[in-house]
């Protein structure tokens, strides 16, 4: 078994592994990334429901698909599995945000939204993957970082902007994004089957 000491090895060797067994076969290749640790942009680190971010490709000057996983995160199978996720947005360059075509890609590679496809995460089969990954490349060489306790600016109003980056914006409190996130009017609503209501969040620009 081979051990990584970076994680960003050990998350490209991740990737490469995923896109053979999960992605390819399906016909979902997923091109060319960089994947790091750091905390997401765009949006607080401090929420928890966010622990990977994909960005498009005109977003880089090397024109590849930059993969960030969250400091917060350090259980192997769960940064595989977000790094799973983030690849399904690098499959169609980030264009569909949470939609339906998204949501085709997830389910092509075994990824399964329960409620809503921003939560999408291994299905049975691509768990299964995913720990024979594990057991090929080892424990994910990272311990999680907690800031959870820093202070937050309360008052200060803040730009937002939509985490599927369909140009709408607004002003928040960090206190108010918070305890009540916006939704996006222009993304959120029924999607076009009528059978799931689509939540498109606001996030900190």
């Amino acid at each position: 078994m081979q051990k990584y000491k970076t994680r960003e090895e050990y998350l490209q060797r991740a990737y490469v592994l995923l896109n053979e067994t999960a992605f390819k076969p399906n016909e979902q290749e997923c091109p060319a990334i960089k994947v790091s640790c750091s905390f997401i942009v765009g949006t607080r680190a401090s929420n928890k429901k966010t622990m990977g971010q994909c960005a498009p490709r005109s977003h880089s000057d090397a024109d590849i698909n930059e993969i960030r996983i969250v400091p917060t995160v350090d259980d192997s199978f769960e940064a595989i599995d977000t790094l799973a996720h983030e690849m399904a947005h690098a499959v169609d360059d980030c264009q569909n945000g949470h939609k339906a075509q998204f949501k085709k890609i997830c389910l092509a590679v075994g990824l399964d939204g329960n409620k809503h496809m921003r939560y999408a995460e291994a299905g049975e089969k691509l768990g299964k993957t995913i720990k024979n990954i594990i057991a090929t490349i080892g424990e994910y060489p990272h311990d999680r970082v907690d800031i959870s306790n820093v202070k937050k600016q309360g008052s200060r109003m803040l730009k937002h902007v939509c985490e599927d980056d369909c140009g709408a914006s607004c002003y928040q409190s960090a206190k108010q994004s918070d305890e009540n996130p916006m939704l996006c009017s222009n993304c959120s609503g029924w999607n076009d089957e009528g059978d799931e209501y689509l939540e498109v969040y606001m996030v900190q620009a």
